[in-house]
């Protein structure tokens, strides 16, 4: 079981029947929405063997995979003066 991540549109005229019926399935397999965008764009984490079951739900088309890497994040180490501790 692999995760993937990719990018899904919903075709218009988005309904909010539209919206929970894909949600639901997402979630329901085990996935995750990762990003929400304007206009029916989606970011979604899947396991790859629902991929093909998610493209074949009407009004959804998938766009293709991403990659998201994790940012690394500088850690910012200041020394205290010594007159702060006495």
């Amino acid at each position: 079981m692999s995760l993937e991540t990719c990018i899904v549109w919903l075709n218009e005229p988005l309904t909010t029947k539209k919206v929970e019926a894909f949600t639901r399935a997402v979630v329901d397999r085990g996935g995750r929405i990762e990003l929400t965008a304007t206009r029916g764009a989606f970011i979604i984490s899947i396991d790859h063997t629902f991929i093909d079951e998610l493209r074949a739900m009407p009004g959804v088309k998938l766009i293709g995979g991403v990659e998201i890497r994790p940012r690394k994040v500088p850690i910012i180490k200041k020394p205290l003066p010594a007159e702060e501790f006495t």
